[in-house]
């Protein structure tokens, strides 16, 4: 029978390896290890490269004797040419030599000697399993699934090779299981079968509530990508995202949207954190592999209140079969959280058939979520390649007609284009939906154009409920229509919405800052303050964030002092954006002398001036600066147009103030005012 792990340890450390050979062995790892005296007869060439042949994983035990053997060293120059996975284990504090350092670079290690000595060997028992190494293999063939039987028409990937990055390689696969002992990412499992917690790991101090619809709440955090090619496509995040996006459209698993699980990207993983700040009963972690058009995906599924694994399990196919690939993931996933719902896994569930077409997609929604001008203008552009090299890619219409939509808030179409950039967005969506009316992607911004560009709130209302009819966790449908809710003075659903979002969601600083104001518009100020706060601590660039927590502050009596800090942390930033400079004009406005406020003004002015900004899309400065007339027709040109949105801010924040209560203000909102 072929060993597990083959250790490379000097016999002057005999006495502690064995130790933990002994209880890896009792843990059902084939442990091989020179027990006699082989180093020291020619047999050593035979037994000990068989053996180094035949193991799984390689384990190099450091320590100052070690690495003075000149027959480790050769061991380890086997291993690495044989291109074995390599996990070393520091038995005391010591300098690598340069003997070693070609092979160990960049290598994650386990300190063993800092380890509580009551843990230590199991910590090391299950970085092997999570290693893939071991009984869990097994376990997985003997349920049928052959993890290492190549798959027909594909041949299995060839590992790269170990002096061109197959070091880096493990050094991340391993520094996955290799975490801070203070929150231990520990756990122990076979294919299918769950085991039972490590010894004294117990309950998690952070066990998740469980959601009062039922669902399954699952984190798919960000896949560590392996690879050792150098290309530009990030297969690792595509997988994870894709993930996600398909355990979406599923009755009774809410999966944690990726702008909230992509903070957990890296090698060191914390069960703990991740269960509190996300409240999450599974995680969903893995590697990727992407070489000479093939893709290797090994994931795990892990219960966070035992902090066990569910089951680990591998997946490969051809990069071109992409979907295929995870269609069978997504199956595997469901089929444990929700046995009796069977994922569709036919053609229609992939999004194009052209893998560059959805490369360039990929690339242009990451760009758009920065929100940034250039970056959204360069995303429309990708958009227009992805669809032209797919006419029917339905995702890559949505993703234009979002871009488009987002243009007119941000201010970046000029205002005598807004009413082209909205048609522009709905002849997107348009097509999107004539190709698939039953995208939920394809409705939230057609909403959104309706509420904010039109104002006609019943008829956005039915598109954001179209949206989560086919995906009631869509993110952006829950917030956008928590706008118009509060738009139409409906507080409570508003309220609703946005906490629904978070939930989904739960380090989306936009969120938050929707809550802020959502809250305020039902005067619960405390509230909207905590949640403005947890927007800028997510996010403390983010000026419309900023804005919100100075609105809240403004309207609570005894928070002025707090307000003048705020503002005076505002002032000291270097980089500021429009909503920021805003902010700090409204308040010297409102509560500033005014020197302060003629100071604020004027910098402004020529601060718009350096920087081709126009005026005329912040009214308030005209009048602020007592120039009504040219407030008014400002204002009331961008309502028209459809660049400006009467959200109802007057109601419930200070900033309108200087002119809610005049008659021809109020005849912009007619009844709604």
């Amino acid at each position: 029978m072929s060993p597990d792990v083959f250790i490379s340890y000097s016999r002057e450390d005999q006495q502690q390896v064995v130790k933990m050979v002994e209880y890896l062995r009792g843990q059902g790892i084939s442990v091989w290890m020179d027990e006699t005296d082989i180093h020291g007869a020619t047999i050593w060439t035979k037994e000990i490269v068989e053996a180094i042949r035949a193991s799984s994983l390689f384990i190099l035990a450091i320590s100052g004797h070690s690495i003075g053997s000149k027959n480790v060293v050769k061991e380890l120059a086997l291993a690495s040419e044989r291109e074995k996975i390599i996990l070393p284990i520091y038995l005391e504090q010591c300098e690598i030599p340069e003997t070693m350092e070609y092979q160990l670079a960049g290598i994650q290690n386990i300190a063993l000697y800092t380890l509580d000595k009551a843990k230590a060997y199991e910590f090391v028992h299950q970085t092997i399993r999570r290693l893939g190494v071991g009984q869990a293999a097994e376990e997985s063939q003997a349920l049928g699934k052959a993890e290492s039987t190549p798959t027909p028409g594909h041949g299995h990937m060839p590992p790269p090779k170990a002096k061109s990055g197959f070091s880096k390689w493990i050094a991340i696969a391993a520094g996955v299981a290799v975490l801070t002992v203070a929150g231990l990412f520990l756990t122990k499992g076979g294919d299918e079968a769950q085991a039972p917690a490590s010894p004294g790991s117990g309950t998690s101090p952070t066990a998740p509530v469980a959601p009062v619809d039922g669902s399954v709440r699952i984190a798919v955090l960000p896949f560590e990508n392996l690879s050792t090619e150098d290309n530009q496509t990030k297969w690792a995040d595509l997988i994870s995202q894709e993930i996600i996006g398909s355990l979406a459209t599923l009755d009774g698993v809410t999966p944690i949207v990726w702008s909230s699980v992509n903070k957990y990207r890296g090698e060191q993983k914390d069960i703990d954190q991740i269960t509190r700040e996300l409240n999450v009963q599974r995680i969903l972690d893995g590697r990727v592999v992407a070489q000479g058009g093939q893709i290797e995906v090994s994931f795990n599924l892990t219960d966070t209140q035992t902090k066990t694994f569910i089951w680990n399990h591998k997946e490969n196919g051809m990069q071109s079969d992409f979907f295929k690939l995870r269609n069978a993931i997504v199956a595997k996933v469901t089929s444990t959280l929700n046995p009796n719902q069977t994922f569709q896994t036919t053609d229609e569930t992939a999004p194009t058939e052209n893998i560059e077409a959805y490369k360039l997609y990929r690339k242009a929604r990451e760009l758009w979520s920065t929100r940034g001008e250039a970056e959204m203008k360069q995303s429309i552009e990708l958009y227009k390649q992805a669809i032209e090299m797919d006419p029917n890619f339905v995702e890559a219409y949505c993703g234009l007609g979002d871009a488009y939509a987002m243009m007119i808030p941000y201010g970046y179409a000029p205002p005598d284009q807004v009413r082209e950039t909205i048609q522009l967005a709905e002849d997107a969506f348009f097509e999107a939906i004539k190709i698939n009316p039953n995208y939920s992607g394809a409705y939230p911004a057609m909403g959104w154009l309706e509420s904010m560009a039109k104002h006609r709130y019943d008829k956005a209302l039915e598109h954001f409920d179209e949206a989560l009819k086919h995906n009631p966790n869509n993110v952006q449908a829950l917030m956008w229509k928590a706008i118009t809710c509060r738009s139409m003075q409906r507080s409570n659903e508003a309220i609703q919405l946005s906490s629904r979002a978070i939930e989904l969601d739960p380090n989306n600083h936009v969120a938050y800052m929707l809550l802020c104001l959502d809250y305020a518009s039902d005067f619960q100020y405390e509230n909207a303050e905590k949640a403005a706060k947890k927007s800028v601590s997510l996010k403390p660039d983010y000026g419309m964030g900023q804005n919100a927590l100075f609105n809240a502050l403004a309207m609570q009596e005894d928070k002025k002092e707090e307000l003048k800090k705020h503002i005076e942390s505002l002032e000291a930033l270097s980089n500021k954006d429009w909503n920021i400079e805003r902010t700090i004009f409204i308040y010297h406005y409102y509560f500033g002398t005014k020197e302060s406020f003629i100071k604020a003004a004027d910098y402004m002015k020529k601060k718009a001036e350096l920087t081709n900004y126009e005026l005329k899309g912040f009214p308030l400065y005209f009048f602020c600066t007592g120039e009504k007339e040219l407030g008014y027709k400002y204002l009331e040109e961008g309502v028209k147009n459809g660049n400006m949105s009467l959200m109802g801010a007057h109601r419930f924040f200070i900033e309108w103030s200087v002119i809610k209560d005049e008659d021809r203000y109020k005849v912009l909102y007619g009844d709604n005012y």
